[in-house]
């Protein structure tokens, strides 16, 4: 099941530090999926992140050496290792405790000093207040059903000045209905020149949305869509300043050799946002 053909309900519940129902739900699913995330990021298969995200996330966090970072949702340890191997001292915390033993294994035989821990990003309290110099949510965020509570956790554990990087799929053009207009009707656009426009509506309210990450997993997982707007309000309400956004787009060469990613010219899938934490 792709993006275009999840399905969506209004977001309701108690939220991730109350383990509410979705929460649970939510948390089962990446048990679930775990292994199999883990090979996927690990063999490159998830192509999103090799090829979009992970060099502007790279350049918006620049030198970590010496830093302390948490990666909050680290899933399998993929981003925090590269943190690690820049130099930065590591803290990587996530909900699912099959993700976290991937982690463990591979720190077991490749060692990076990188502190794994199973943990809620909604209860950060393991960590003292103003512990870090950055945090990175790497498409976290968007799993977790009561984001405020984990975007002030956040704040608390950021020292003032640290910096908080945070990408979600982007909410403008994946919202809970999406899909690219055919040229020719009746047809499946799979190619650029095939596209006519990308069609999208119910930016408004937000909502959960589930879908299967890859098309044979063994469950469907559960992702928050939620307009722009709250994300800012929530982040302006906790003492993280908005300074910077980047729409990830490819390298055009690889574009012309891949022509579906063509497509993240005119509609890009992600959004990365860049937040200081204020006095």
């Amino acid at each position: 099941m792709t993006w275009e053909q999840g399905t969506s309900k209004k977001e309701h519940g108690t939220g991730n530090g109350e383990h509410g129902s979705l929460a649970e739900e939510g948390a089962a699913s990446w048990e679930a999926i775990a292994d199999g995330w883990a090979e996927r990021v690990r063999t490159k298969t998830d192509w999103a992140r090799p090829v979009l995200l992970d060099k502007p996330h790279l350049e918006l966090v620049g030198e970590v050496s010496g830093a302390q970072v948490l990666d909050a949702g680290c899933g399998e340890g993929r981003f925090a290792r590269m943190l690690a191997e820049r130099g930065a001292a590591v803290s990587g915390i996530d909900l699912s405790e099959r993700m976290i033993g991937h982690a463990l294994r591979l720190e077991g035989e490749q060692p990076l000093g990188i502190d794994y821990r199973i943990r809620d990003m909604c209860d950060l309290s393991c960590f003292e207040g103003r512990e870090f110099d950055l945090v990175v949510a790497y498409l976290s965020i968007i799993d977790v059903e009561d984001y405020e509570t984990a975007l002030a956790e956040i704040a608390r554990v950021l020292r003032p000045g640290g910096q908080f990087v945070f990408s979600l799929v982007h909410p403008c053009f994946s919202p809970p209905v999406w899909g690219w207009e055919p040229r020719k009707v009746g047809t499946i656009p799979m190619r650029d020149k095939d596209r006519l426009f990308r069609k999208v509506d119910n930016y408004f309210p937000a909502t959960e949305i589930r879908f299967r990450m890859w098309p044979t997993a063994p469950t469907e997982t559960i992702n928050y869509h939620r307009p722009i707007s709250e994300y800012a309000h929530a982040c302006r309400n906790v003492g993280l300043l908005i300074r910077d956004i980047v729409e990830p787009t490819p390298e055009p060469a690889l574009a012309e050799q891949f022509d579906y990613l063509k497509g993240e010219f005119r509609a890009p899938t992600f959004i990365i946002f860049d937040c200081v934490r204020t006095p």
